[in-house]
C-alpha cells in the first residue's frame, strides 16, 4: 500500500511541477534559463521508490514530457515520442543505484544526480533537434540554458528534500530515510 500511496503522490508531483515550471518566465538576467523541475522531483522518487515502481513512474514522467514538448517544424517531429521514457529510465536505474546513500542520510547524490539529469535532458533534447534540423549550432546562450537549469535544480533539490521530510511516511522505504538535517 505504501509503494501505491508513494507512487500516486510522485505522479502527482510530477505533474504539478510540470504546471509550476510552465508558468515560472524565463530568467533574463541568465540568458533565458528557466526551472526546470520535473527531473528534480523524479530523481527524488527514483532514489526512494522499489524499482518496478520506479519504471512505471519513469513512463509516466516520460510520457507526460514527450507530449508536453511535442512539436512538429515543417511536418517533421523534432524530439522523438519515447525519448524521454528512455531517459528516465536510464537515470532511474542510476538513482536506483544510488538509493543506498540516500537511506543512510546523504542527500548530495540526490542534489549531483538533479543537476546531472536536468542539464543532460536538456543538452540531449538539443542535440536531438541538431540532428533533426542537419546543423548543430551551439552558442554561449544555448550553454546558459542548458546548465543555470542544472544549477537551479541543484539549488531546489536541498529544498524538495526538506519540504519532503515531514511526509515521508508517504514512501515505502521511509523508515531509512533520517529525519536529521
Amino acid at each position: 500500500m505504501k509503494v501505491f500511496t508513494g507512487v500516486m503522490a510522485s505522479c502527482i508531483g510530477v505533474f504539478f511541477a510540470f504546471l509550476l515550471q510552465e508558468c515560472l518566465p524565463a530568467l533574463g538576467l541568465l540568458h533565458g534559463g528557466r526551472f526546470v523541475l520535473v527531473p528534480t522531483i523524479f530523481c527524488y522518487a527514483a532514489m526512494v521508490l522499489p524499482f518496478p515502481a520506479m519504471l512505471g513512474l519513469a513512463f509516466y514522467t516520460g510520457l507526460l514530457t514527450d507530449l508536453m514538448y511535442l512539436h512538429a517544424v515543417d511536418g517533421q517531429v523534432e524530439i522523438a515520442l519515447g525519448w524521454h521514457i528512455v531517459f528516465y529510465v536510464m537515470f532511474g536505474i542510476i538513482a536506483q543505484g544510488l538509493q543506498g546513500a540516500m537511506m543512510h542520510g546523504r542527500w548530495w547524490p540526490f542534489v549531483l544526480l538533479s543537476a546531472l539529469a536536468t542539464s543532460a535532458l536538456l543538452f540531449l533534447e538539443l542535440v536531438m533537434i541538431c540532428f533533426r534540423r542537419e546543423g548543430f549550432v551551439f552558442d554561449s546562450v544555448g550553454l546558459w540554458r542548458i546548465f543555470v537549469p542544472g544549477f537551479l535544480a541543484a539549488i531546489f533539490a536541498p529544498v524538495l528534500y526538506l519540504g519532503i521530510l515531514p511526509f515521508t511516511s508517504l514512501f515505502p522505504r521511509h523508515d531509512a530515510i533520517p529525519r536529521e538535517y
